[in-house]
């Protein structure tokens, strides 16, 4: 009986199954679409198996069905036959009008939207309910990732008429969680305290509450622990490796506590180091490019230093594709101690088949091109690059440069550089502006300069000074290429009159002096040059009524007019990285000027400077620059020592900053700045980019010292003046701007000083 019961349920399924699922067929006497809105029915009726007049199974519908919801236009599709028409009705999904963010800031812009991108939710786009777990998943890892465990993440959705819809992310990320505590598991060699200088994952640090110190995060995380293990492999420990990472979350969702579970392994000593391959050059350069030694612990930095080099060497050789291969093998029998093969292989010599120029917007090839020491058609030179670049940096107005290498597809030896410049503006509008008990009120001197003139890399400069005590007219033009010799040449001529009556920074006199001058540059290497420069000096020279003893004694003495002829010539070296926002390198200049004999006044003048800057921290943008300046003067036949108006002077912003201008200078009977024979200064600048983020911004911790003497047997070292402050320089699309807080170290009564000091333009 029960095997009856059974069977007969089983019969009664099959025909209800049957039944609800039996072919139907009719023809289509018309096709009714109902609920579309934005979805253009075109698009359905194109989309759709059938026409009106062709006959339908109803056994279709669910695969027409499952068609039409491809498009993930819809939320819900029904099929009904009403007679014999087919009425399709749709329940369209909203179009996104737009996506808000409310309290998340912890994310740029750019990562949220690739966030939403992989969801496909975007303004314009069909909305689809079901992604908003993800999106809200992504964003809490973001969250997670900072330290913000306690996040609180709310999409509200708001319908608008015409079927649209907007989404507000409402975001409470709440506390960042704190580090509490951070344990390393399994250090034997090197104590926690050691091993946590590597990190930047620390506990908060009272002294650096302003910080985000003792805040924890994900990604700062991992790259401790790289740091970690670059540490170990350095010290050598090649079986180094970090075992587990635990990171627990209190209760509260506000501390973190970090276990960090390290194996250290053998500490390998260097037994022996082989050259195998193919070498190219001889095996001592070879050698000396290595940086390892036998007996000293392996280090990995070291090692791939040493293969870097070993690449860097024969890239010279215009071995472009070079490979080297380093690897250590332990000597079994002999524990603690690798030997470490540098396996050469330097591939094919390569060519540079063309260079290319990109970014000159208004700058002619050829200006770049002369820059270049890599030729087109000649052996790769990966130093010849490194010099092209560095050259190229050095113009004013250039802000960047970037060469990539390119391999010609097909070719083992040709390459191609593209040579990437971005410009920046060629003409500055210079402004010098000075503030202080001087007796000179505000001054103001502007220039008009174009360093790349109708892009011809000629220098054209037309400068004036509108100053109380002064008014400078101006003219300059350089060419760097005068010739296919890489002369250069230049030529400026400048008129100033000149009136200090009653003024505290200088001897007061008034003049009125012309002045011309021709020269010629000769490049002696990559980065020396001599100088040859012939100048022509007019002087028109009067005391006023209160003029100093040594102005009335220097005009009754010479007379009021000189014509002074003079040739100057420098020797200088450069070999810094950049002109402007200057990183590495120096720049040293040796010049003497000589009137010569038969000129009115016969006198010479030296003149040192050096400046030098240090890279000392390349991760942090720390700069160490060292300044000196040494000058010195005298006259020879019947001129004794330096004209008054041609005498040295120190203090002020291009000197000793704290102190007045020209006031660390000798003083004449009135009391005024008049200058010396020899003059002394030096300047110790540590520069770091602010936490104000501005584009060629820096500031700098200052110490300066110098002064200027009546001759050099007056010099006296403990008679150094020195300051020390805070500065910042701001390299603007309209020339540099310097701002100095300052305070003297030694003044003395009687001395001028002036904490606060401005410059606008170059020094």
């Amino acid at each position: 009986m029960k095997l009856y019961k059974k069977i007969f349920i089983v019969l009664l399924f099959f025909g209800t199954f049957q039944n609800s699922y039996s072919n139907e067929r009719f023809v289509i006497d018309d096709i009714i679409l109902k609920g579309l809105q934005r979805v253009d029915s075109g698009s359905i009726y194109s989309s759709l198996p059938f026409e009106v007049g062709d006959s339908f199974d109803t056994s279709m519908t669910p695969s027409v069905i499952k068609s039409l919801f491809k498009s993930k236009f819809f939320n819900d599709i029904i099929i009904e036959r009403i007679g014999n028409s087919l009425v399709i009705t749709f329940d369209e999904r909203p179009t996104i009008v737009d996506i808000d963010f409310e309290g998340f800031e912890g994310i740029e812009d750019e990562q949220l939207n690739k966030i939403l991108d992989a969801a496909n939710i975007a303004p314009g786009r069909i909305y689809d309910s079901s992604v908003l777990e993800r999106i809200k998943s992504e964003l809490r890892e973001q969250s997670f990732a900072r330290g913000m465990y306690s996040v609180d993440i709310k999409i509200e959705e708001t319908m608008l008429r015409d079927n649209r819809i907007y989404l507000n992310v409402l975001v409470n990320e709440g506390v960042r969680a704190q580090i509490k505590h951070i344990k390393i598991v399994g250090n034997k060699k090197y104590s926690d305290a050691r091993l946590k200088k590597e990190f930047q994952t620390a506990t908060p640090k009272w002294y650096m509450f302003w910080s985000d110190s003792g805040v924890y995060s994900s990604p700062m995380l991992g790259a401790d622990l790289e740091r970690l293990s670059s540490f170990y492999q350095d010290m050598g420990f090649m079986d180094f490796e970090v075992e587990s990472t635990q990171v627990t979350l209190s209760k509260s969702k506000k501390e973190v506590y970090i276990t960090i579970n390290i194996v250290e392994g053998e500490q390998y000593v260097i037994n022996k180091i082989k050259v195998a391959g193919k070498l190219i050059v001889p095996i001592n350069e070879i050698v000396d490019a290595i940086e390892i030694t036998t007996g000293e612990y392996i280090s990995r930095a070291n090692i791939i230093k040493s293969a870097d080099n070993i690449r860097a060497r024969l890239s010279e050789e215009g071995f472009a594709f070079s490979k080297v291969n380093p690897i250590p093998k332990k000597i079994e029998g002999q524990k603690g101690e690798v030997d470490i093969s540098f396996y050469i292989d330097p591939g094919n010599r390569t060519y540079v088949r063309r260079i290319n120029i990109a970014g000159n917007v208004s700058t002619q090839d050829e200006v770049y091109r002369r820059e270049i020491r890599q030729m087109e058609g000649g052996w790769y030179s990966a130093n010849a690059i490194k010099i092209s670049k560095s050259r190229l940096k050095r113009l004013n107005f250039v802000e960047g440069v970037n060469i990539e290498e390119v391999r010609v597809p097909g070719s083992l030896n040709q390459l191609d550089l593209n040579v990437k410049i971005k410009e920046k503006l060629a003409g500055s509008f210079n402004v010098g502006a000075g503030l202080g008990g001087s007796g000179t009120g505000f001054s103001l001197s502007a220039g008009v300069q174009q360093d790349n003139f109708l892009g011809t890399g000629n220098r054209v400069g037309l400068n004036f000074n509108t100053a109380k005590t002064s008014k400078t007219y101006s003219f300059d033009f350089y060419n760097p290429y005068h010739n296919l010799d890489s002369v250069s040449r230049s030529f400026g001529f400048a008129f100033k009159t000149t009136k200090t009556d009653n003024t505290d920074t200088v001897s007061d006199y008034e003049a009125d002096r012309m002045s011309f001058r021709y020269s010629y540059g000769l490049p002696m290497t990559e980065n020396n040059r001599f100088n040859l420069s012939l100048k022509y000096v007019s002087w028109n020279i009067g005391a006023t009524t209160n003029s100093s003893n040594e102005v009335i004694e220097f005009i009754n003495l010479n007379g009021e007019d000189f014509d002074n002829f003079s040739f100057l010539l420098d020797y200088g070296i450069d070999t810094r990285d950049s002109s402007q926002m200057t990183r590495s390198g120096f720049k040293t200049k040796l010049s003497t000027e000589v009137f010569v004999p038969g000129s009115d006044l016969e006198y010479y003048k030296l003149y040192f400077q050096t400046d030098s800057y240090f890279l000392v921290n390349k991760q942090k943008d720390v700069i160490l620059r060292l300044k000196g300046i040494a000058k010195y003067g005298q006259g020879y036949g019947g001129t004794k020592g330096l004209p008054f108006y041609d005498r040295f002077k120190a203090g002020g912003p291009k000197s000793v900053r704290g102190y007045e201008k020209n006031s660390l200078s000798p003083h004449d009977s009135e009391g005024k700045p008049l200058g010396g024979d020899f003059m002394v200064a030096g300047t110790a600048e540590v520069i770091f980019t602010p936490p104000i983020e501005v584009a060629n911004l820096k500031t700098a911790f200052f110490a300066d010292f110098g002064r200027a003497y009546k001759d050099y047997d007056s010099f006296e070292f403990g008679d150094l003046k020195g300051s020390i402050g805070l500065s910042i320089k701001w390299l603007s699309p309209f020339g540099g701007i310097s701002v100095s807080i300052s305070t003297p170290l030694n003044s003395e009564e009687g001395d001028k000083t002036e904490g606060f000091q401005f410059n606008l333009g170059t020094n």
